[in-house]
This record gives C-alpha cells, sequence and structure tokens, in this order.
C-alpha cells in the first residue's frame, strides 16, 4: 500500500498539519519525492499513525507516545500504563468529589431565598481554610503555595469568610473545602502550605446556622450576624468565635442584588436542656 498525503487525511481522519507534527516529531517517516515534494505512506507509517492516535487517546502525551513507539521496551511500556492507570483513577475520585460539591451547592442555592432568617443546630462539619482577603484588602502574606493548591481545586471549594472574634469587626475573605475533601487530596497538598500558615483549619462544632442576605458591596461586616449571635444567646448558648459563613449565590434580581450567605456560630455550649439535638 502506498497512500498520498490526501488519502490519509481523507480516509482516516487526520489533518495535514497533524501528519506535519508527526513527521517533525520523528514519529513517521514518509517517502518524500523530491521532484515534487508528495509525501507518501506505506503501511508501516499507516500502522503508526494508527498507534499514535491510540495512544493519545489514552492520555499519553506525544513526547510519551514517542518514546512508546521509538525507544520502550514492554516493561518500560507496562509502567507508563500503570501510571496512566493509578492518574486515570485520581482524575475519577476528583470528578466523583466535584459531582457531590455540585450537588450540594445546588441544594444550598435551593435552600437560600427561603429560610433566611431561620436557625437550626447543625454538627458543622469544619472547613479548610484559604485567606486571602482581610477586610477589604488582599492578606499580606498569603502562601503561595496554598493559593495554588485551592486554585488548582477551586471546583471543590466555595467563597468564605471568617470573624475571628464576635468582639470585632474584623473578618477574612478566602476558599474554603470540606476537611474530608481536603484529607483526600493530601498527595496533592504543598508540603509548605502543610507545616507553615498557609491553610486555616476552622474546626468541627456544634454550631447555630441561619440565613443572611449580604446585599450589595459594603453592606458587609460582623452586624449582619447579629441575630445569630442574639439567638445563640436566646438559648442559652454559649458562641465561641470563629463565625463563618459560606458565600452560597450572588443573585440580580428585580428587588436589587443578593449575595447568600450560610453562616455558622460554633457553640462552647452544645446545647440547653430540653434543646433538641
Amino acid at each position: 500500500m502506498r497512500c498520498t498525503q490526501g488519502e490519509i487525511c481523507r480516509k482516516l481522519g487526520f489533518t495535514r498539519d497533524t501528519l506535519r507534527f508527526y513527521e517533525r516529531r520523528g514519529i513517521i517517516q514518509p517517502e518524500v519525492d523530491p521532484s515534487n515534494g508528495y509525501r507518501y505512506y506505506d503501511d508501516w507509517q499507516v500502522n503508526l499513525l494508527w498507534e499514535c492516535k491510540a495512544y493519545q487517546s489514552l492520555g499519553f502525551s506525544l513526547a510519551e507516545v514517542t518514546q512508546i513507539l521509538q525507544d520502550d521496551g514492554l516493561p518500560r511500556t507496562e509502567r507508563r500504563m500503570q501510571e496512566r492507570i493509578d492518574q486515570v483513577e485520581r482524575d475519577i475520585r476528583i470528578r466523583q468529589l466535584e459531582l457531590v460539591q455540585l450537588r450540594r451547592h445546588a441544594s444550598e442555592m435551593r435552600r437560600a431565598p427561603t429560610e433566611l432568617g431561620s436557625f437550626e443546630l447543625v454538627d458543622f462539619e469544619g472547613r479548610v481554610f484559604v485567606p486571602m482577603r482581610e477586610d477589604h484588602d488582599l492578606v499580606d502574606e498569603a502562601d503561595p503555595s496554598a493559593v495554588a493548591f485551592i486554585n488548582a481545586y477551586m471546583a471543590l471549594a466555595l467563597p468564605l469568610c471568617l470573624f475571628p472574634s464576635l468582639e470585632r469587626d474584623h473578618y477574612y475573605w478566602g476558599f474554603a473545602m470540606l476537611p474530608t475533601v481536603f484529607d483526600e487530596l493530601d498527595e496533592d497538598r504543598p508540603e509548605a502550605g502543610r507545616e507553615q500558615g498557609g491553610f486555616v483549619r476552622v474546626k468541627p462544632a456544634r454550631a447555630l446556622a441561619t440565613w443572611v442576605d449580604a446585599g450589595e458591596r459594603w453592606n458587609f461586616g460582623l452586624g449582619l450576624f447579629d441575630g445569630l449571635v442574639a439567638e445563640s444567646r436566646s438559648r442559652g448558648l454559649s458562641p465561641r468565635g470563629d463565625l463563618c459563613g459560606d458565600l452560597v449565590a450572588r443573585t440580580h434580581e428585580d428587588d436589587g442584588y443578593h449575595r447568600y450567605v450560610h453562616a455558622f456560630l460554633p457553640l462552647a455550649q452544645a446545647q440547653t436542656p430540653g434543646e433538641p439535638a
């Protein structure tokens, strides 16, 4: 068999640019007619094209494919396959985590407008938080490795605000994920971020939760959560700081701009006698 470049493109679905690229990488070596520059491909070159396409479809880079087709023995190719299997399994786990997060986020969005001002005692799971803004300014000493990590897995996080104290209107904004998700990603966490202060753990706790609407810009502050603090004290509960809230949605409605925050106030005292668990 001897095929022209046009026949390869038409019958096998390759483009001329792809063929030229494979040729420059040394994957294929078509016969070139010196009189007109036409390229011809025999059975062997066609086989290499098919195999190259097959390996690329499995997720191997072109550099890896070149080594597989030109240099690797069977043991090395098997190792590459196992490495790729491990990566695909990890990708599947990440996608599963993303699916759980999407469903959770959608559920929170549905609840937000109808549950404003309501209160419930919950088992707050905690958060792993990367602060990026302090009040209205960027954090001076944000850990670059922690920021890079959260940016890489932004689909698994939500914007979060954190008030370290109930005595001062001072807060942080950043992105946070559930501790279980964070721990699932353990092998990808940067060493510097683990050892330094790149990640802030908001501890799990029994908490009083509510929904607030932060509305337009400049409205944000500790005062938005006065009702939550007052409700906790009216129930005889003792808030212990670390008030935080997930920013669930920003919406533009006929009645204005809304920012829905699901807020959690950790409690030093979980419940009063007779309080439902």
